[in-house]
């Protein structure tokens, strides 16, 4: 699963280190950014194989993120929703906007997310 980038948008730094050092222990490159205008921004320049993005965030939550990348026909990364928005009505909105997968990041360890991540990279690899 190496050569793979990963780009993590999430606020809290703390998590967001969380994940960077599990992602890297599995090869990836890992990228991140704090708010979800700098997530946009990224995923253009960087044309990440995937992206985890958490949906409360100041400057453009990751519903905005999610609609905004839907609406922007080069962009096809696949996007896993890491949130602890647990409602049903969050996980369907998300799948609408285009998300690929929703985690309640309460549910699951670092690790765990990761492990999720790359089973769902291994599913999609032929499309």
């Amino acid at each position: 699963m190496s050569n793979r980038t990963v780009l993590i948008i999430e606020d809290n730094e703390d998590i967001q280190e969380i994940y960077k050092i599990h992602f890297e222990s599995q090869g990836f490159t890992v990228i991140s950014t704090l708010n979800g205008l700098d997530g946009i921004i990224k995923t253009l320049e960087i044309s990440p194989d995937i992206i985890l993005l958490d949906i409360m965030m100041p400057q453009m939550d990751g519903f905005e993120v999610l609609e905004t990348i839907k609406n922007h026909s080069s962009i096809n990364t696949p996007i896993i929703v890491c949130s602890n928005l647990s409602q049903e009505s969050d996980k369907h909105k998300t799948f609408e906007l285009g998300a690929h997968l929703f985690l309640v990041k309460s549910d699951y360890t670092g690790a765990q997310v990761v492990q999720k991540v790359i089973s769902f990279l291994e599913k999609n690899k032929s499309s």
